[in-house]
């Protein structure tokens, strides 16, 4: 296997490939929590990868939820510096969405913003660290990193919210 050390050598096919291909293999597994993978399309086209996720095995605790969708994409825009990607936590039960977008949306927050959507409307959204590296290790990190926001995940006036030290 090749590992690819920068963007210039990745482009969006290839690399939503090599996610399917990550997160299909862990789906194979008894002990993975990765239940389901299925690329997102748009036009025919590759735009994401999505997963189920068996909550309780992911977390290895109890949750509220059994099951949640893991959506992933990115891409590679040639007038930024950086790559754009959108790492996401989808509970459908629930309405609610929690995840990283490192886009050109939200500059005022800096190249990467932390968001949580809950029944349609987005009730946070904080500065999040840039990562810039390898898009594999980005996936790596911020999927480790959602253990932690999930576990810290609290209510308040029936709004979600995580403190802002974990974003």
């Amino acid at each position: 296997m090749i590992f690819l050390a920068n963007r210039t050598n990745l482009d969006n096919r290839t690399l939503l490939t090599r996610l399917h291909n990550r997160l299909q293999t862990q789906a194979s597994t008894a002990e993975s929590p990765v239940e389901e993978v299925w690329y997102h399309t748009s036009a025919g086209n590759k735009v994401g990868v999505r997963a189920i996720i068996n909550v309780p095995q992911f977390l290895d605790s109890e949750y509220p939820v059994d099951d949640a969708e893991l959506h992933v994409s990115f891409a590679f825009p040639s007038n930024y510096s950086y790559d754009f990607y959108k790492i996401q936590w989808v509970e459908a039960t629930r309405d609610l969405m929690i995840g990283w977008h490192q886009d050109e949306t939200h500059m005022d927050l800096g190249n990467c913003h932390f968001q949580i959507d809950y029944a349609g409307e987005t009730v946070q959204r904080d500065p999040s660290a840039f990562l810039d590296s390898h898009p594999l290790n980005v996936f790596e990190q911020r999927t480790t990193d959602l253990v932690s926001i999930l576990d810290e995940l609290y209510w308040d006036n029936e709004q979600p919210s995580v403190p802002n030290h974990l974003v």
